[in-house]
Protein backbone atom coordinates (compact mmCIF):
# COMPACT_ATOMS: atom_id res chain seq x y z
CA UNK A 1 0.00 0.00 0.00
CA UNK A 2 1.42 3.69 -0.84
CA UNK A 3 1.73 5.79 1.55
CA UNK A 4 -0.72 8.38 0.71
CA UNK A 5 -3.46 5.25 -0.38
CA UNK A 6 -6.03 4.92 2.12
CA UNK A 7 -6.61 1.68 3.12
CA UNK A 8 -9.86 1.45 1.26
CA UNK A 9 -8.39 2.67 -1.79
CA UNK A 10 -5.58 0.04 -1.37
CA UNK A 11 -8.65 -2.92 -0.98
CA UNK A 12 -10.41 -1.56 -4.09
CA UNK A 13 -6.81 -1.94 -5.85
CA UNK A 14 -6.23 -5.47 -4.64
CA UNK A 15 -9.83 -6.42 -5.75
CA UNK A 16 -9.42 -5.09 -9.17
CA UNK A 17 -5.74 -7.20 -9.64
CA UNK A 18 -7.20 -10.69 -8.90
CA UNK A 19 -10.49 -9.62 -11.03
CA UNK A 20 -8.76 -9.01 -13.96
CA UNK A 21 -5.81 -11.97 -13.11
CA UNK A 22 -8.64 -14.62 -12.75
CA UNK A 23 -10.91 -12.87 -15.62
CA UNK A 24 -9.22 -15.63 -18.41
CA UNK A 25 -10.16 -18.45 -15.49
CA UNK A 26 -13.50 -17.43 -16.50
CA UNK A 27 -14.10 -19.62 -19.79
CA UNK A 28 -12.74 -22.62 -18.04
CA UNK A 29 -14.45 -22.70 -14.51
CA UNK A 30 -17.39 -20.30 -14.57
CA UNK A 31 -18.75 -19.18 -11.13
CA UNK A 32 -22.13 -18.72 -12.83
CA UNK A 33 -23.31 -21.66 -11.39
CA UNK A 34 -22.24 -20.67 -7.51
CA UNK A 35 -23.49 -17.12 -7.78
CA UNK A 36 -26.94 -17.52 -6.09
CA UNK A 37 -30.17 -15.96 -7.84
CA UNK A 38 -30.99 -12.24 -6.36
CA UNK A 39 -33.56 -12.19 -3.17
CA UNK A 40 -34.61 -9.20 -4.39
CA UNK A 41 -36.09 -10.53 -7.64
CA UNK A 42 -39.40 -10.27 -7.96
CA UNK A 43 -39.68 -9.06 -4.28
CA UNK A 44 -42.89 -7.48 -3.10
CA UNK A 45 -40.85 -4.43 -2.04
CA UNK A 46 -39.96 -3.44 -5.55
CA UNK A 47 -43.14 -4.12 -7.27
CA UNK A 48 -45.02 -1.16 -8.84
CA UNK A 49 -49.07 -0.77 -7.39
CA UNK A 50 -49.72 -2.14 -10.62
CA UNK A 51 -47.76 -5.12 -11.28
CA UNK A 52 -48.86 -6.22 -7.54
CA UNK A 53 -51.88 -5.57 -9.10
CA UNK A 54 -52.01 -7.88 -11.91
CA UNK A 55 -50.03 -10.56 -9.98
CA UNK A 56 -53.26 -10.43 -7.41
CA UNK A 57 -55.45 -11.06 -10.09
CA UNK A 58 -53.33 -13.83 -12.14
CA UNK A 59 -52.73 -15.71 -8.63
CA UNK A 60 -55.97 -14.70 -6.48
CA UNK A 61 -53.94 -13.64 -3.77
CA UNK A 62 -55.10 -10.68 -1.79
CA UNK A 63 -53.14 -8.87 0.78
CA UNK A 64 -53.03 -9.17 3.89
CA UNK A 65 -53.42 -5.51 4.69
CA UNK A 66 -56.51 -4.12 4.35
CA UNK A 67 -56.91 -1.99 1.16
CA UNK A 68 -60.38 -0.46 1.42
CA UNK A 69 -61.17 2.37 3.97
CA UNK A 70 -64.75 3.06 6.15
CA UNK A 71 -66.24 5.66 3.94
CA UNK A 72 -66.17 7.76 7.50
CA UNK A 73 -63.00 8.66 8.92
CA UNK A 74 -64.26 9.62 11.73
CA UNK A 75 -65.60 5.99 12.76
CA UNK A 76 -63.56 4.48 15.21
CA UNK A 77 -62.99 0.48 14.67
CA UNK A 78 -61.30 -0.20 17.84
CA UNK A 79 -63.58 1.46 19.90
CA UNK A 80 -65.48 -0.80 22.76
CA UNK A 81 -68.52 -2.03 23.27
CA UNK A 82 -70.55 -2.92 26.49
CA UNK A 83 -70.47 -6.31 27.68
CA UNK A 84 -74.02 -6.84 26.78
CA UNK A 85 -73.42 -5.55 23.27
CA UNK A 86 -70.73 -8.36 22.45
CA UNK A 87 -71.96 -11.76 20.93
CA UNK A 88 -70.18 -14.85 22.69
CA UNK A 89 -69.53 -18.38 20.96
CA UNK A 90 -73.07 -20.14 20.86
CA UNK A 91 -71.95 -22.11 23.46
CA UNK A 92 -72.63 -20.19 26.15
CA UNK A 93 -76.05 -18.07 26.38
CA UNK A 94 -77.04 -15.63 28.95
CA UNK A 95 -80.44 -16.45 28.40
CA UNK A 96 -80.60 -20.14 29.55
Amino acid sequence: MAEDQTLFASVIEQHLALKRRNAELEQDMPLEEFIPADPFDNHALFKTEADAQSEEEETGEHPAVRLEWDEDPLVDPTQEVGWSETTASGEFDWES
